[in-house]
């Protein structure tokens, strides 16, 4: 199986050589430390307390970073250029002593870090200020048709007088005679002039009528006002420019911070290890979790240190949890990680993955079924890999999709699809503009929807018949005889039949076997042998079925009970029915596809047919339609691949809910160690 096998690992060593201790097992990169057991005689280690103040370092060198990578991007956008390289966030390729490295600039580094967190600082001060003068302008544009300067409105003695902004002409000239009003541009703003015993009056009237009273009561008027504001925005927005340009101008040190921030990551991940930690005034105790094959290499490099501590691993107890690591396959690592999206495997159960690759593999190729499709996708995948050295987990998913598209070639040849041009040499084969259409070797999905839809059946069927027999092994392994081959041996039963039903259906029912493979006249599409079959299959379902009711209620007390139970098993029928009915999804998708392309072909034909410049107008479009329909038949048979191992697969014996092993010195958010280079 692809699990890795576990070893827990004790180490017991000085204290003085802890440091270097902890840094080879952070570079070997295969090694999780875990809480350390009671010892007698020693106490937690409270020695090491850093891992916090780690932390907050290194959220100081994450907000540099981003202040220097916004500031490049926002400098590069008012220059109308391309940002610097630099601000890429694309993973450094680096060894530990390039990560160390960077370490030993602690000082240089935080000086930087001191220096952009003040230029952030006042930046946020000065951007605060030009969005309180940008309101302030907008707030003053009501009041710009007044030529008079604010502090004309004001109470004398006898005498009051007042700006308002009113919602209509109405509202103001209600005041009649009591009042002087002075109409200022075509808006409703008014200055209005009275006695001033008759003040509440005719702010009692302006606000009920919805009035805004001007605040302003400066000496100067309202378009003065706007020119001071807008010399005041021009000299904040250039202090602006100058602590963008300012910031902008520490790029060069982005490499060298974004290699401390990973070495303050491992440094911190070194503390919490030793926290973890029991030990006395002199020596310490480390345990911990380690794939079985790095042990010895690992052992290596810490005597090569010190012969100053003693070494001790062993398999782990029945209480233990280990975390589930895989044993290095490149073929089945996309597949592991294609699990691990569902739920890693427990320790002690079988790994999926193999039995997954395989299915999956089975699946996307019958989905896409297009053998020009499926080269795009293996050069698409291997370029991108090749160029972009993606992180993990999107180079995963490029390998999934490259090692299908394998599949989807295989499939294509079958069916003699390529970009849909060829399929077959029936009513449904087009070539190229008038050129002739070849045949597939097996059959066309089009011609044959039927066929298909049995051969996806069935495929579904063995899928599900392989999870059961996984089941039963599972259960042997872990002594539970009873439950291997009363709950998972009876339901692998009923399956084995329902796939020689349907193997005995594609002659009996369907008389697939009337039709011939064109590429060799004398070899049927469909073998006529397996109508014998369905007798078989009937009474394989049968006593399947038979078998899961009269053992259901096993472990009930009771007759009744047992009986009821039992009954229940009854349900199994529906339950065979829908199981195997969702993977007509395959037959579905296959035979969108493929009309799909058939109908951009013709389309494409038309088009081409005029002769001229419709003919490169017709290969643009081809291109394009296809890349769509490529685009959507792979994300089809990503994601319906993916609910049918989860839900219709999985779902039959997989438990999972392991624990992901995550061993010291991977918590990296910027490089890539390359873990060859001593």
């Amino acid at each position: 199986m692809a699990i890795a096998e576990m070893k827990k690992f004790r180490l017991v060593g000085l204290v003085s050589d802890r440091a270097e201790i902890m840094s080879v097992l952070s570079e070997s990169g295969v090694f999780e430390s875990s809480a350390t057991s009671d010892i007698e005689g020693t106490l937690p280690d409270v020695s090491v307390g850093t891992g916090d103040a780690l932390l907050t370092e290194r959220a100081h060198v994450a907000a540099a970073i981003e202040g220097i990578t916004g500031a490049v991007k926002e400098k590069a956008r008012a220059e109308k250029k391309k940002a610097d390289k630099a601000t890429g966030e694309k993973r450094l390729f680096v060894t530990h002593a390039e990560i160390y490295a960077a370490g030993g600039k602690r000082d240089e580094l935080l000086s930087v870090v001191e220096r952009i967190r003040e230029l952030t600082y006042e930046r946020t001060e000065v951007r605060s200020a030009l969005h309180k003068l940008a309101g302030e302008e907008n707030r003053l544009r009501v009041y710009l048709p007044c030529t008079d300067k604010f502090s004309v409105f004001k109470e004398t003695e006898s005498t009051f007088s007042v700006l308002v902004s009113a919602r209509s002409d109405e509202a103001v000239t209600s005041l009649g005679d009591i009042a002087e009003t002075v109409k200022y541009g075509t808006g409703a703003l008014y200055g209005v002039t009275a006695l001033k015993r008759q003040r509440a009056k005719i702010l009692e009237t302006l606000t009920s009528a919805g009035c805004v009273l001007c605040p302003y009561s400066s000496d100067m008027t309202a378009e003065e006002e706007t020119a001071a504001i807008k010399a005041r925005r021009a000299e904040l927005e250039a202090r602006d420019v100058q602590l963008v340009n300012g910031m902008a101008g520490y790029a060069e040190n982005l490499r060298d911070l974004r290699l401390y921030y990973d070495y303050l990551s491992l440094e911190a991940e070194k503390a919490a290890a030793a926290e973890k930690c029991r030990g006395t005034q002199e020596a310490f105790v480390l345990e911990g979790w380690i794939p079985a094959c790095e042990e010895a290499s690992v052992c290596a490099k810490l005597k090569g240190i010190t012969e100053n501590l003693e070494i001790t691993s062993e398999n782990p107890d029945e209480d233990d949890t280990p975390p589930t690591a895989y044993n290095d396959n490149k073929l089945l690592a996309p597949f592991q990680a294609l699990t691990d999206q569902y739920s890693p495997p427990a320790y002690d159960e079988p790994d999926p993955a193999p039995f997954t690759a395989i299915f999956f593999f089975l699946f996307f190729g019958m989905m896409t079924a297009d053998a020009g499709y499926g080269a795009m996708l293996a050069l698409f995948s291997a370029v991108l890999i090749k160029v972009l050295r993606p992180d993990p987990g999107m180079k995963n998913l490029l390998a999934l999709v490259g090692i299908c598209s394998v599949s989807a070639i295989l499939w294509g040849v079958l069916f003699g699809s390529v970009f849909g041009l060829d399929f077959g040499s029936g009513q449904f084969g087009i070539g190229l503009f008038g050129t002739e259409a070849t045949a597939g070797i097996w059959f066309n999905p089009l011609e044959e929807p039927l066929m298909m839809l049995v051969i996806s059946l069935i495929a579904g069927a063995v899928h599900i018949f392989t999870g059961f027999v996984i089941g039963m092994y599972k259960h042997f392994r872990r002594g539970e005889i009873t439950d291997a081959l009363f709950d998972d041996g009876f339901q692998a039963l009923t399956y084995a039949g329902v796939i020689m039903l349907l193997l005995a259906m594609g002659t009996v029912l369907f008389e697939l076997d009337t039709h011939y493979m064109t590429i060799a006249p004398e070899v049927p599409l469909w073998y006529s042998g397996f109508g014998k079959l369905l007798i078989p299959g009937l009474v394989t379902v049968l006593a399947g079925l038979i078998g899961s009711v009269l053992t259901r209620g096993r472990k009930q007390r009771g007759i009744m009970p047992k009986i009821v139970s039992g009954l229940g098993g009854l349900y199994n029928i529906v339950n065979v029915l829908s199981d195997v009915l969702s993977y007509a999804r395959v037959f579905g998708i296959a035979l969108a596809s493929c009309a799909i392309g058939y109908a951009f072909n013709i389309l494409v034909e038309m088009i081409g047919s005029g002769g001229g410049v419709l003919i490169a107008a017709a290969v643009v479009l081809a291109v394009v339609l296809h890349a769509f329909n490529l685009a959507m038949g792979v994300l089809s048979a990503y994601v319906h691949n993916a609910r049918l191992q989860y839900l219709e697969f999985y779902g039959k014996f997989y438990e999972g809910g392991g624990r992901a092993f995550a061993p010291m010195g991977r918590n990296t958010k910027y490089a890539r160690i390359d873990r060859t280079s001593k």
